[in-house]
């Protein structure tokens, strides 16, 4: 069975009422994958990082969307196995010297993905709606927020893998298997020229005047972050009282 989940952005985007020009570009390997085909392991017993490359193609200037299919792939017996978190997140990327450049371009909530016995694929798309440069690669990259877990049954995920040789793209991992988020950030990468991942990628072109002020997007965010901001803020105004 192969389930959706979408996660939304923490960036202000189509879905806040910008409107988007009719023909989107979609740069895809999903229908070349097999239905099976995964590599790992990403969790507590392997990666911290996976990710995708890719250029962003010629006449876009937005990155709406982008989707990985994943799977946790329990290990062990342990009826108590910890399923594995992640987040995900955008960077531009130098796929000629392996780092990452710039900062971090869009970050999603944390997820968690439900514990299998075996290969159940999800698809999860995030909603991110982000500036980018034609020309220029980007890569979209999972971190394991509980990697720090070290419990011989922990779950791990899988990715799915396609029979695809992507121009300018491939998948990626960090040199260090366990870095944490910020050495990734500032690390180097490594990865296999002509893999890709099972992914797509949304791109489209927004003229500037169509693309809201960087003021008004900072203070409309994801309802999940303006949740989390009035709660820590409403918890802050108690412990003064």
């Amino acid at each position: 069975m192969k389930k959706t989940v979408l996660i939304t952005s923490a960036l202000l985007g189509v879905a806040a009422g910008t409107p988007a020009l009719a023909a989107p570009i979609v740069v895809s390997t999903l229908s070349s994958w097999d239905g099976s085909s995964s590599i790992g392991d990403f969790g507590s017993s392997g990666f911290s990082g996976w990710g995708q490359f890719l250029v962003a193609p010629t006449g876009s200037n937005r990155l709406l969307d982008f989707t990985f299919l994943l799977s946790d792939a329990l290990k062990g017996s342990n009826t108590n196995a910890v399923p594995v978190e992640f987040t995900a997140h955008l960077v531009q990327y130098n796929p000629f010297t392996r780092f990452i450049v710039g900062p971090l371009l869009y970050s999603s909530a944390p997820v968690t993905v439900p514990l299998t016995a075996g290969l159940d694929f999800h698809t999860y798309t995030f909603d991110i709606d982000a500036e980018v440069t034609a020309g220029s690669t980007y890569m979209m990259f999972l971190f394991a927020t509980n990697f720090e877990l070290r419990i011989p049954d922990d779950s791990r995920l899988r990715l799915a893998t396609a029979n695809t040789d992507l121009g300018g793209g491939a998948y990626n991992i960090p040199w260090d298997a366990e870095s944490d988020l910020d050495e990734l950030l500032s690390g180097q990468w490594r990865f296999t020229a002509g893999q890709d991942l099972a992914f797509s990628a949304t791109f489209d072109f927004r003229p500037a005047n169509e693309v809201p002020e960087p003021s008004t997007a900072a203070l409309l965010a994801s309802a999940g972050a303006a949740g989390l901001w009035a709660t820590r803020r409403r918890s802050t105004t108690d412990r003064q009282r």
